[in-house]
């Protein structure tokens, strides 16, 4: 099944281009802030399609945006057609997902959410925490897993940044590093594809990016996990994968494959690697139709009722 992250673009513009949008950009940008100081409003969303083959499939969609102490969610409708009812839950790791059975034929789903993102950036310097003392649920993101083998690397992560003294920099520079080193090569990698196998290809997508960081800061004993989610600024717009580093006892977010600002990302899921973050497990015979994905930067009119109730089963938007 498709990973969050799995993205299809290449996000990379010449400099005449950027330059003639970076006005425009900048404006979006204020707007979004405007409502509170240091606050993003981004509306988010998806329309997935499916034909269904069987006489029916059983799907789990891990696709809402989360709820954390840096991101709150506003308004929030899901929509399914043909109406089936919807089975709220959650993952081993918090990420937030719902369940459907479809019966046999066409079936989609459309989400839309308003969410306030204030997630600050990791601090100039931070002293190295002592692994021994960690949390034990952080501790668990030190350890190897499927796609991030951070065994494998412990000595080339130390000839590379082992000198650096300041824990932050040592993320910022494996982030720099990653990007300096891997081509974006869509098709490059499938989802069998782990740190290692990109590691040697150097090549891959967001989600190798985020796989080879992890690898590159669990072998310095930095705790680090996998993060996929909405990302404003992308061209052609995607879900996106990125990660976050244990730093001074706080986790922060970092985009190694196209350095998007924190408070421009809304996550959606968690998990040691992309195994814990898949857009949807599916029970049943189905074709996929196309994935049509929405992170904006919203006008400052555009004030979400934050955490507000959710809903489900609205009108599907024109």
């Amino acid at each position: 099944m498709p990973a969050l992250g799995q993205c299809n673009r290449v996000f990379r513009r010449a400099n005449a281009e950027m330059a003639a949008d970076a006005s425009g950009l900048r404006d979006c940008v204020e707007a979004g802030r405007a409502y509170g100081a240091g606050r993003m409003n981004l509306l988010v969303g998806c329309t997935l399609s499916y034909d269904v083959l069987t006489p029916t499939a059983n799907f789990t969609f891990n696709i809402l945006a989360n709820r954390d102490p840096y991101q709150h969610l506003g308004e929030e409708t899901i929509h399914v057609a043909p109406a089936v009812t919807l089975e709220r839950t959650a993952t081993s790791k918090g990420n937030r997902v719902f369940r459907a059975e479809a019966p046999s034929g066409p079936f989609q789903v459309e989400y839309r959410a308003t969410v306030e993102v204030s997630r600050p950036s990791a601090p100039a310097e931070v002293k190295a925490d002592n692994p021994g003392r960690l949390p034990l649920a952080t501790l668990t993101y030190i350890l190897p897993s499927r796609y991030c083998e951070g065994d494998r690397f412990t000595q080339i992560a130390w000839d590379l940044f082992g000198k650096i003294p300041n824990r932050a920099d040592q993320v910022r520079e494996i982030c720099r590093w990653v990007d300096a080193t891997i081509a974006y090569t869509p098709g490059a990698t499938d989802s069998r594809a782990s740190a290692w196998d990109v590691w040697q290809l150097k090549k891959g997508v967001c989600r190798d990016y985020a796989h080879l960081s992890i690898a590159l800061c669990r072998a310095l004993s930095i705790p680090a996990r996998y993060v996929g989610g909405y990302a404003a600024g992308l061209d052609p717009m995607d879900f996106h994968a990125c990660f976050e580093a244990y730093l001074g006892g706080q986790w922060y977010l970092f985009d190694p494959s196209d350095g998007i600002a924190p408070d421009q990302i809304v996550v959606i899921a968690r998990g040691r690697d992309a195994a814990n973050c898949a857009l949807t497990t599916i029970f049943g015979r189905v074709n996929a139709g196309p994935v049509k994905v929405r992170c904006e930067i919203a006008p400052a009119s555009v004030a979400p009722t934050v955490d507000g109730a959710d809903s489900e089963q609205f009108p599907a938007s024109a």
